[in-house]
């Protein structure tokens, strides 16, 4: 006799890397198949869960929240506090210069831009 069979490795439905929405298998679960992954709002990157030999996933890719950097000073204000730091959902708060009125604050959005509320 020759040649054998051998069964086809199935890893499994994959677990969402951190960050992570549920990966898509259209191709299924079984060695050498691969699922893709997107991130959730407020992180950036993806990449691909692997179906290996072994039946365990290997990831290729990772989500890295989103950092705004650090923000410009609004106009007429004197003051930017970012206690929490600069990633996506922080605030900085804003106080305004001597001979203005107001204060507000800027917010880190998922698109890595300062939305800013409030003025001087």
């Amino acid at each position: 006799q020759s040649g054998s069979c051998v069964a086809v490795p199935n890893c499994g439905v994959p677990r969402a890397p951190d960050n992570a929405a549920t990966p898509a298998c259209p191709s299924g679960t079984t060695a050498g198949q691969s699922c893709s992954f997107g991130c959730i709002t407020g992180y950036s990157g993806g990449g691909i869960l692997s179906c290996g030999w072994s039946g365990n996933w290997s990831q290729g890719g990772a989500c890295q929240v989103v950092n705004c950097g650090t923000p410009g000073l609004p106009f007429n204000a004197n003051a930017l506090s970012c206690a929490s730091g600069t990633t996506y959902g922080q605030i900085c708060r804003f106080g305004c210069a001597s001979g203005f009125a107001g204060d507000g604050f800027l917010r880190c959005t998922s698109s890595g831009a300062w939305a800013q509320s409030g003025s001087c």
